[in-house]
């Protein structure tokens, strides 16, 4: 008979580059998503929750191992974790917990998920699923036979006799160098043939094998769940691919940016991308697919809570769904992560709902990052805390708990994507600053802006507000022995 061990399960399902506010209950007006909003509603939803950076990997190394890029060696992405530090596999490995995993990885490479313990398939760096050749017609993909062109997805359509999907209809950005990426794409099939249901699958046989094994020795399991999307391309079959009407998707409010007082590397980036010719009608068709994207996801989280009560795990499992980061969507014609810190980035939907939670559907307004999930889960394993100050255990907010985190800020860093731009953040709950080593700074304003269109860095009038942003950001890196603390003080009189 298993011994009796009465610490729960949990599931970490975690998207990619998916916006806060395309969840119903984080507003969504339009976009649908049921099962995370019924999710919330046994749960708790987190109103004020941040990713410490992006882009991808050093978002999900920070999650993986609780602490900064700086410090986990995980600036940009696909670069070497540190091996002398402890992470999710280590800390709950050593608690007896099983691991396992499920679909995208993309915390360091060459490193893959087994390497750190965990059961699953590896899907080496970004690991996406689809070579060039495997769908027909698809340009965006790694080339068959390379490091990074797994066999899973092939291995899975042909065992449940799936015929390999066709893209039936695709576009890309205008910038001719952006050709080889599709924005959004339809491909043919249900959603059986996409490979999110696939990422569903595995993850649903881990809970199945796990829970077996559970009920012979007692350990509890930890499964890490994660999908590509609503990461752009927007790969997705009937009916989610026209589900939401492009002429029914209201105008992003930031959309007339003017560049007025603002980063002139914001404009380069959305050079690069090529999206703004035909103006929103041009975006809005991206963003419907994106929606879609969001939605057939939802759904197969849906997939997986219900097998989860079948298996009869959902009253001793905690359920945790959160994003590495968001995507700027066309706010201020932007896509995806870059050199900017605007909400629609670095905020993030994040929902946990805990068998024993005592306030179900309710919303803590408290600041908290995703890399506290690093510390909670070691809390909720009976582990000790980490010793570095980057995080918290939020198992009290989990709870639902008016427990107070003590945070009055966030810190983000910034380092690079697509090209390296030193940057960091700071954000209280009414104002951002943000340290552009190499560009001008940014000063919002974001009860009276909320979409952050007026940068007010150094007018008259802000300038106490701004010298006091500025010393909160120093004491921010003074705690963190930010490696750009010495540059910063060279020039934060210059502000």
């Amino acid at each position: 008979m298993a011994a009796k061990d009465s610490r729960p399960n949990i599931l970490l399902i975690i998207t990619d580059q998916h916006r806060y506010d395309t969840l119903g209950c984080y507003g969504a007006e339009i976009c649908r998503t049921p099962y995370l909003d019924a999710l919330a509603a046994r749960g708790v939803r987190f109103d004020r929750a941040y990713t410490s950076t992006v882009p991808c990997s050093p978002s999900r190394a920070a999650l993986f191992t609780g602490v900064y890029p700086h410090k986990n060696n995980v600036r940009v992405n696909n670069q070497v974790l540190n091996p002398d530090i402890p992470n999710l596999g280590s800390e709950l490995g050593e608690a007896g917990y099983q691991l396992g995993y499920a679909g995208k990885w993309h915390v360091d490479d060459p490193g893959v998920a087994t390497d750190y313990g965990f059961e699953g398939k590896d899907f080496p760096g970004y690991g996406y699923p689809v070579y060039k050749g495997l769908i027909e017609g698809l340009r965006f993909g790694p080339p068959a036979g390379s490091p990074g062109a797994t066999t899973h997805y092939k291995a899975y359509l042909e065992s449940h006799g799936l015929d390999r999907p066709k893209i039936l209809e695709a576009h890309y950005g205008d910038n001719p160098g952006k050709q080889g990426q599709e924005m959004y794409a339809l491909h043919s099939g249900g959603i059986e043939s996409s490979f999110e249901t696939m990422v569903a699958e595995d993850t649903i046989n881990l809970m199945r094998s796990m829970k077996e094994k559970r009920d012979e020795d007692g350990a509890p399991f930890f499964i890490w769940a994660n999908f590509w999307g609503p990461h752009t391309p927007c790969l997705i079959p009937e009916p989610y691919y026209s589900m939401y009407d492009p002429a029914s998707i209201p105008v992003e409010p930031s959309f007339d940016e003017t560049w007025e007082r603002k980063p002139f590397v914001q404009q380069l980036v959305e050079r690069y991308w090529g999206l703004s010719e035909g103006g929103w009608a041009r975006w809005r068709e991206i963003v419907a697919r994106y929606w879609g994207y969001v939605t057939m996801i939802d759904d197969l989280v849906g997939m997986l809570l219900a097998e989860m009560a079948v298996l009869g795990c959902d009253e001793n499992t905690i359920v945790v769904f959160s994003t590495d980061h968001g995507d700027n969507m066309g706010a201020h014609r932007l896509i995806e992560k870059g050199p900017f810190t605007y909400e629609q980035c670095y905020r993030l939907p994040m929902i946990a709902a805990h068998p024993e939670c005592e306030a179900p559907g309710s919303v803590s307004d408290e600041f908290v990052y995703l890399q506290d999930l690093y510390p909670t889960f070691l809390d909720v394993a009976g582990r000790p805390a980490p010793e570095a100050p980057d995080t918290r255990s939020i198992l009290d907010q989990i709870l639902g708990r008016s427990v107070p985190t003590g945070r009055e800020s966030i810190y983000a860093q910034f380092f690079a994507q697509l090209f390296t731009f030193e940057q960091r953040m700071v954000r209280t709950r009414t104002h951002k600053f943000v340290y552009n080593h190499s560009d001008i700074g940014e000063l919002y304003d974001l009860v009276n802006d909320p979409w952050e269109m007026h940068n007010l860095i150094d007018l008259p009038e802000t300038r106490m507000l701004q010298d006091k942003l500025i010393e909160m950001m120093r004491e921010h890196m003074v705690r963190l022995d930010d490696p750009i603390l010495r540059h910063f003080d060279s020039i934060r009189h210059v502000y």
